[in-house]
């Protein structure tokens, strides 16, 4: 299993409540999805509100081209089943983003696959 700093906590998204975020998602962050089954990491992002990132975009299908190529995987390709989330509360999210980018890029010479897309 792969590890990012700070994220011990995986959920499965399949299974993910607005009632499991904190406070309810309204929080920045930074955060990974990773197979449940190889643990290997899939994406990293970051947001300004959690919940409308997760649930508006990435499971309602709202947004731009990377959300909507996002949304495609996890329900037309079937993919929900077999992703995990994890997120760390920080203001300062952008910069995180991009150093665990930068980190994982360091180990693997390349982005997470959903990333580079």
């Amino acid at each position: 299993m792969e590890k990012l700093v700070g994220f011990d906590n995986w959920i499965s998204l399949a299974n993910l409540c607005v009632g499991g975020l904190p406070q309810y998602g309204t929080v920045y962050g930074v955060y990974a999805m990773r197979s449940r089954s190889t643990g290997e990491i899939l994406y990293i992002g970051s947001t300004d509100n959690l919940r409308r990132r997760i649930f508006g975009n990435y499971l309602g299908g709202v947004g731009g081209e990377t959300t909507q190529r996002l949304h495609k995987l996890l329900f037309y390709e079937g993919k929900i089943v077999e992703v995990e989330l994890a997120w760390e509360e920080t203001d300062k999210y952008r910069q995180k983003e991009s150093e665990l980018k930068d980190e994982y890029r360091k180990e693997h010479g390349r982005l997470p696959k959903w990333n580079k897309i």
